[in-house]
Parts: C-alpha cells; sequence; structure tokens
C-alpha cells in the first residue's frame, strides 16, 4: 500500500497550483528520505548503500565476468599492445589513442586556468579530455565565470583546443543547461524547467517552461554545439545526468509535463533530450562524435520519483538509435543527492563557506546529511547499473564512470565489453597516470593505482572561485615520485 501511494502521490498533488503541488513534492520527498514506510531506505541511504543494494544487480568486482566485447569501439591498428587500456579507440571521425578519458569536471574558471588543466591531462597521456559545464546558454548557468558557448567565445575556445592538440590530446567539451538549479542571482532571471520545481539550491522555485521555450533550448544546444566545433573542439558531450536540464526531463520527480515534452512513460520524457540529440547531430555533421552522459540512478527513490534502471535501459537504447555515438553512465543529483555521483568524504563545512548565500550555507549544514549524504567509497560503485545497461546496448562504446582508480578495474571493464572508462579525480590527484601506465614494463602492471584519498576538497573549488582548482593532497607534496616526462 505504502508503495502505490508513493507511485499515485505526484498525480495527486500536481493537480494544485503549481508552487503549491512544487512545495507538497518535496514535502513528499524528505518524508519518503527520512522516515514512515521508506524508513529503511532511508536508512540505507544514510549509510551510503542506497543506490548499490538492489539483489538482482551484479556487483562482483569488475573483469570478474569475462568478455563480453561486442560493440566496444576497438579501431583498426597493426600495433598491439599488452596493455588493453592503450589500444586505440574510434569514435566516428576521430581516434582516440587510448582507453582513458578525462571526465568533466570543474577545471578553472579561466579560459587560462581551463588551459593549465586541460595541457597537463594531455600531456599525462589520456585520450581525451572534457571541459565541463559549458552553457547553452547565460540564463542556464550556476556561477557567474562559467563557460557560454557563443560566437564570441571562439578566439578563446581556439586558444584551448589548440594548446591541447599541440600537447598531443584531443578535447570534448559538455553541453549542459542547470534549469531548474540554475543560480538567478547569476543569470537575473527566473530560472525555467520542464514543471514547476522548487529548487534547494537557491531557496527559490522554477517556473514550467512552455513548448516554445523548449524548443528555443533545442535549438540553443544545436548553435552551442556548432560553436564548439568552431572553436576546435573534437566531440561534444551532452550532459543528460546529475539533475541538469536534459536529465530533469527524464525525471519523473521534475517533469509532471503533459504533451508535446512529457507524459506517463520514458519515452514521453525522453522526447526533449532525444530532439536535443538530433539537432545537435544536424549542427555538427557527420564527423564529429557525439557522447551522451547520462544518469543510470537518480540516487532518489522510485518508482514514481527518480529514474528506475528500467527507464535508464530504455533511454540508452534510445540515444544509441538516436544518433550518439558513446554513452557514459553516470547517476545523483546535485541539487538533491549531490554526493551520488562522487561517493568518499563530504567536506560538508568547507562547501558551506564556499557557498555563495548564507541562506544557502545554513542549509547545507542543517540538511546537508540529508541532501548530501556521506556514502562510503568503493571502486567502480555504478558497476551494477551499467553492467545491466551495457548488456542492452549494441551497436555503441558504453564509458564506464564513478571511482574508477586502477588499471585492473581499467581491463576488467574493457574485458567485459565496456569501450573505455572515464576519470576525473584520479587525474586531479595524479594528471600523468596514463603516462605512468605507458612508461611500465610492456605487460599490464596491475598494480598501478591513483593515490587519489577521495577526500573530495577538489569539489570545494566549484563553489569558491578563490580556491585553486587542484588536488590539496598533491599540493602537500604527497604524491609518489613522478616519471621522466622530459619529452613534454
Amino acid at each position: 500500500l505504502d508503495i502505490q501511494f508513493a507511485m499515485s502521490l505526484p498525480d495527486v498533488i500536481d493537480r494544485i497550483l503549481p508552487r503549491t503541488a512544487a512545495v507538497l513534492r518535496e514535502t513528499a520527498l524528505f518524508g519518503l528520505l527520512v522516515g514512515g514506510s521508506a524508513a529503511g531506505w532511508a536508512a540505507q541511504w544514510i549509510r551510503g548503500q542506497s543506490i548499490r543494494n538492489d539483489p538482482h544487480l551484479d556487483w562482483s568486482p569488475i573483469g570478474s565476468r569475462g568478455s563480453s566485447s561486442t560493440h566496444n569501439g576497438d579501431a583498426p591498428t597493426d600495433v598491439s599492445s599488452a596493455n588493453p587500456c592503450l589500444r586505440p579507440l574510434r569514435l566516428r571521425g576521430v581516434t582516440l589513442k587510448n582507453r582513458i578519458v578525462r571526465a568533466a569536471a570543474f577545471g578553472g574558471g579561466t579560459i587560462d586556468q581551463l588551459i593549465t588543466t586541460h595541457v597537463e591531462v594531455a600531456k599525462g597521456g589520456a585520450a581525451l579530455t572534457t571541459v565541463a559545464y559549458a552553457s547553452v546558454s547565460a540564463t542556464g548557468r550556476t556561477f557567474s565565470s562559467q563557460l557560454v558557448l557563443t560566437e564570441e567565445a571562439v578566439p578563446s575556445l581556439r586558444r584551448l583546443t589548440g594548446a591541447v592538440h599541440a600537447a598531443g590530446g584531443k578535447i570534448a567539451i559538455q553541453l549542459t543547461h542547470a534549469g531548474a538549479f540554475a543560480n538567478r542571482g547569476v543569470t537575473g532571471v527566473t530560472q525555467i524547467a520542464p514543471s514547476c520545481t522548487f529548487n534547494p539550491a537557491g531557496w527559490d522555485f522554477a517556473r514550467e517552461m512552455t513548448d516554445a521555450e523548449a524548443d528555443d533550448i533545442i535549438r540553443q544546444f544545436a548553435t552551442a554545439a556548432a560553436v564548439a566545433v568552431d572553436g576546435g573542439f573534437d566531440a561534444v558531450e551532452l550532459h543528460v545526468g546529475h539533475g541538469y536540464l536534459l536529465s530533469q526531463f527524464l525525471t519523473p520527480f521534475c517533469n509532471r509535463r503533459s504533451g508535446k515534452y512529457g507524459g506517463p512513460t520514458t519515452a514521453d520524457r525522453l522526447a526533449c533530450p532525444l530532439a536535443v540529440l538530433r539537432a545537435v547531430r544536424a549542427s555538427v555533421g557527420d564527423d564529429v562524435p557525439i557522447i551522451v552522459k547520462m544518469n543510470v540512478t537518480d540516487g532518489l527513490p522510485s518508482p514514481g520519483w527518480g529514474l528506475t534502471l528500467s527507464d535508464a535501459i530504455e533511454a540508452a537504447r534510445g540515444f544509441e538509435q538516436g544518433g550518439a555515438d558513446a554513452l557514459v553512465l553516470s547517476g545523483g543529483t546535485v541539487s538533491r543527492s549531490g554526493f551520488a555521483m562522487l561517493t568518499g568524504d563530504v567536506p560538508r563545512f568547507d562547501m558551506a563557506r564556499a557557498m555563495p548565500g548564507w541562506l544557502s550555507a545554513i542549509g547545507l549544514i542543517f540538511f546537508g546529511w540529508l541532501y548530501v549524504p556521506e556514502i562510503p567509497f568503493e571502486e567502480a560503485f555504478f558497476r551494477g547499473q551499467a553492467r545491466a545497461v551495457l548488456s542492452a546496448v549494441e551497436r555503441i562504446p558504453v564509458g564506464l564512470i564513478g571511482g574508477v582508480t586502477t588499471v585492473a578495474t581499467i581491463n576488467g571493464a574493457l574485458s567485459e565489453g565496456f569501450g573505455f572508462v572515464q576519470m576525473a579525480r584520479a587525474l586531479i590527484r595524479q594528471p600523468d597516470f596514463v603516462r605512468r601506465i605507458e612508461l611500465a614494463a610492456k605487460t599490464p602492471d596491475l598494480t598501478i593505482a591513483s593515490p587519489c584519498i577521495h577526500c573530495n576538497q577538489c569539489v570545494v573549488a566549484t563553489l569558491d572561485p578563490n580556491r585553486p582548482v587542484e588536488c590539496p593532497e598533491r599540493r602537500a607534496g604527497q604524491s609518489t615520485p613522478a616519471p621522466d616526462l622530459t619529452e613534454w
């Protein structure tokens, strides 16, 4: 009875005035998190187990299932490598030199900072490095220095991409729009979303966008993608995860609309993200790879609230059929399950000190245990859901992300059929991680591991513009000896 009530409650309260309905939905979600019939779920969440506690999923160590590689993007090559992670990968018109990609994570608030961050990764040997949080619209930003993809930005973008190419790397850019949690203090306007939604990050409300506004956002993604290609980027990544706008369209809790871009089914809610994918493909042409980063879990109760695994599988198939060249399987919702995509320590008080407003800081201190719970780190923590999606995707490479820190895990993932891995914190801690693999013996060195301790202090830089974009452990000199990289 409780489950039936949880499934039907959003539909009931949606009949009330939009803001009242948004408050009631948020209150109901709060109740599901901390009490009532969901007390067991909440306890699991607080202990950090909820996103990987499904007994029907395979949580065995990566690489223990044997080979199932059918669509992992192997590029034709006459060069055999003893280490699978160093084999090339073909994505449409681009060949990557290995299977290790720097995930989209904050790299700085200026072009010069971005150049420093991404050139270092390219010199360190990663096949592709990804610039994070490039907004397709000035009204979709979450922070004031956020990169907005306009024609005026092209000269700066070419500086960045030229520097990465000169360092021997390739570079992608992540296209995004914050939707409901855009920062109106930065944008100066009320944020828009699939449905009227309460925004915990700003303690305000997003209004429901019209179909015409949704159509305009689709055009903005297409225009931004064209700017990215003009700026010299080798690939684009659509952010359909972490509770950003395209992810909001897929999440039942956030998308209560009917009609063109909403409805009761996953296919209904997938309509807008798929329209964006098709528009971006038309904009960038046939040779530029489009990577789709999507959630396998929102870190919210489901069904009826967050994305279910069956939803994620249907969405992945839709993106494959819609023209995506690769998928990256992540999870979590920035404004409601903020560390589900990270796990590890939560530097809550450091984050609160860096928050732009005192109300948000107080909210983080008192309610952070609920919306930003500490989830114990476990390597490859999305592997169960990712395996389920991988088995449903037939033709394009699927990337594993989430706590990938060792060569053993990387090569194990490849042996299971994943096409590549994405890493962020490990490469922030040790940008030359890939070069260390290359300089190792010509046989797989399964002992190579990142010294990242998952303290997540690097995350604080996304909130504090005065904080350096770096790993404090690395700054303190607590790194393994660097190899001789004089060829840089």
